[in-house]
């Protein structure tokens, strides 16, 4: 059965600790609930029985993992209107799996440049098709 959610959810995928713990952080402040993972099998997992999920950022692909295993592509089928910042290590990464509207940010990159691609991905996905 279904979890019903009291507030906006927010998945965090990436392998790395501390970058997964400043997302997260990005994401608290703005009233989110965040589930952090490292990997795309591991967020498909923890939120399986979530009723929708709201946000997702994401290392895309995460390392160690095939384009197969991708919750991206799962995440945008069951929540239309996804918010999604990608996180990627080579600029020229294929994005087939992700919305029209998800944001690429470069690996690394500084908190305003993730505060800024979060409050894109909001603008976008609230945006009419």
């Amino acid at each position: 059965m279904p979890v019903i959610d009291s507030s906006p959810l927010a998945v965090v995928i990436e392998p790395r600790p501390a970058l997964a713990e400043t997302v997260a952080d990005a994401l608290l402040v703005r009233g989110y609930e965040v589930v952090v993972a490292a990997n795309h099998v591991g967020a498909a997992a923890q939120v399986i029985a979530r009723d929708h999920v709201h946000f997702l950022v994401a290392a895309v692909p995460a390392p160690g993992e095939d384009r197969s295993g991708a919750y991206l592509a799962v995440a945008r089928e069951k929540n239309p209107g996804l918010a999604v910042v990608a996180m990627l290590s080579d600029p020229s990464e294929p994005m087939d799996e992700a919305p029209a509207t998800a944001v690429k940010i470069v690996k690394p990159f500084s908190r305003t440049e993730l505060e800024a691609a979060i409050d894109l991905a909001l603008d976008l996905a609230s945006a009419p098709i």
